[in-house]
């Protein structure tokens, strides 16, 4: 959608119904234009919410949120920098969202390193092999003792998050490594993995973004 909802006001935002990652950056517009106070943003899925998540904790305000009209009315306030992140525990959000955020946007230490997937092959050939080859890099990241800062997917490369996928296993010794594990939300939706990918584990392009730029060094396979 091209248009603001009608319901849209100095210090609130209608965002039902726009494709990610438009609610994060018309969010981050009006926090940009707000020297102090709350803003109020109205969202229709928990996705927006942990991307919401996500964009307040990078900037260090306080963020809740609660159910309202069939989505989710989340506010974000500059006032109490000290809550930052708080979600009410009605709302069932992992706390691993406000540790990505955080590490996105926190100043760069150095070598930090970023592995960004954007198709569930390890080049071109043959399929079997190239899936095969993708998963024998990716334990050879974790056997060298490397840590990236995180392991970002994209497009095709969501797939590899799917429980029946032959690389999830090592994706998930990534995660118990600390590592963080993170799938493109619109990718996601796209071919039809939400219900299969926790939620703490969906990201935006935005933040995607901030990964991939704030990094010393992107490794594509």
């Amino acid at each position: 959608m091209s248009t603001d909802k009608k319901q849209d006001s100095a210090n609130s935002l209608d965002l039902r119904g726009l494709m990610c990652p438009e609610p994060v950056l018309r969010t981050k517009k009006l926090l940009d234009q707000k020297p102090e106070g709350a803003v109020e943003v109205l969202v229709d899925s928990d996705i927006n919410v942990m991307n919401l998540t996500r964009l307040a904790n990078s900037l260090g305000l306080s963020l809740h949120s609660k159910e309202k009209d069939g989505g989710y009315m989340v506010v974000i306030s500059k006032k109490n920098e000290s809550e930052a992140g708080r979600i009410p525990h009605n709302h069932d959000v992992s706390q691993t969202a406000s540790a990505s955020g955080q590490k996105a946007s926190s100043q760069k230490s150095a070598n930090t390193s970023v592995v960004f997937i954007a198709k569930d092959t390890f080049g071109e050939g043959d399929r079997d092999f190239s899936v095969n080859l993708l998963n024998v890099f990716l334990q050879t990241i974790l056997q060298a003792g490397h840590k990236p800062q995180a392991i970002l997917l994209a497009n095709t490369g969501v797939r590899l998050m799917d429980p029946d996928s032959s690389v999830r296993k090592v994706l998930d010794e990534f995660k118990e490594a600390g590592i963080e594990v993170l799938a493109c939300g619109l990718c996601v939706e796209f071919y039809g993995l939400k219900e299969k990918i926790k939620a703490e584990q969906i990201t935006n392009m935005y933040a995607i973004c901030e990964y991939l730029f704030s990094a010393d060094k992107v490794i594509s396979p």
